[in-house]
């Protein structure tokens, strides 16, 4: 019988001694079974390492290092990277967890030698697994699918959206140590950069199912980045970018123009962080933090005064007072008709 192909597992973790029990428990409930887990111990100071510890699996491969921090997140997964053995490399965020299909199912997305990167939806859960959003595929089938090469660069370039989300993504061994392993950018995480520059190398395998749960909590990375130095570090990466891969994405038929791209960044980094306290507000809103809500709403308030403005933050103080998000519910059901 033909034998399955090792995955290798990366998983950074930090202080996350709430939820990485549930990551365990995924990963161990994979019906795909040949993986091999290494999990890089960020210098945790709560019972993170004793939690995974107790876990007797030969598989899991625990190390631990002095705190590095989100900053260099990159260099923590080039450390991981580096003590693979597996074809495939899979990603784990240490808050997030994954159905128990995910391996079995990916493992089919590199029928193809030109895939690179295979990857899917990933539902976004609270710190209770309560369902508060998703992420989806891109409609355009050809963005989605990186097909032509360097397609997804229609959106990851103009509009600096990372629509990829790392606990659904498998790449392959090979072409990430074709590109010199996880791209380090400074201000930036390690995803965005490593798919953005893997865009130009092959075609994306793409999952149109769950294949990643992403908890959203106060306590997470995405929470203490400081927003506008992740979004000006993304202009800066991907700026340079065009300029050093010019003539690689011309090869490929993609021209881009740096004096017309920094006009538009600069008119969607407005309009980005314009409505940035409103999303904000309506993500505290599912988390439950509805005093934060209420603060951030009022910041937007005050700089786009309307009748509207005014009917949902009336309805941010009921959802305050009840203890119970209703804004989310309404707009969701507003939208359905």
């Amino acid at each position: 019988m033909h034998k399955k192909p090792l995955i290798s597992i990366l998983t950074p973790v930090y202080n996350q001694e709430r939820f990485i029990e549930q990551t365990i428990r995924s990963v161990l409930g994979q019906t795909y079974r040949n993986w091999e887990w290494l999990i890089i111990d960020d210098g945790s100071t709560d019972r993170t390492r004793e939690i995974i510890l107790s876990f007797q699996d030969k598989r899991i491969r625990y190390t631990h290092q002095e705190h590095k921090g989100i900053q260099h997140l990159a260099k923590t997964y080039k450390r991981a990277f580096s003590f693979c053995n597996g074809i495939y490399i899979a990603m784990l965020d240490g808050d997030d967890y994954w159905p128990d299909y995910k391996l079995e199912v990916q493992n089919r997305g590199f029928d193809k030698p030109d895939i690179v990167l295979s990857y899917g939806e990933c539902t976004v859960v609270n710190h209770h697994n309560k369902k508060i959003a998703s992420m989806s595929i891109p409609e355009d089938v050809n963005i989605a699918r990186n097909d032509p090469i360097g397609s997804a660069l229609h959106k990851f370039i103009p509009e600096r959206f990372c629509f990829i989300h790392t606990s659904t993504v498998m790449l392959k061994k090979q072409a990430l140590i074709n590109i010199g392993g996880f791209i380090e950018a400074e201000g930036l995480f390690h995803d965005f950069p490593t798919w953005v520059r893997l865009s130009i190398e092959g075609k994306f395998s793409v999952f149109p199912v769950c294949l990643g749960y992403w908890r959203r909590h106060i306590s997470s990375s995405t929470f203490e980045a400081d927003p506008e130095r992740l979004f000006d570090s993304g202009i800066d990466f991907l700026q340079d970018f065009v300029l050093m891969y010019e003539k690689k994405l011309q090869s490929l038929g993609l021209f881009y123009d740096i004096e017309i791209l920094k006009k538009h960044w600069e008119e969607f980094r407005r309009e980005h962080f314009r409505y940035l306290p409103y999303n904000r507000a309506m993500l505290m809103l599912r988390l439950g933090l509805f005093k934060d809500a209420k603060a951030e709403f009022k910041k937007f308030k005050e700089s786009n005064p309307s009748a509207k403005t005014e009917l949902i933050y009336a309805l941010i103080n009921v959802s305050h007072a009840l203890k119970t998000d209703v804004v989310n519910p309404i707009a969701e059901f507003k939208s359905k008709f």
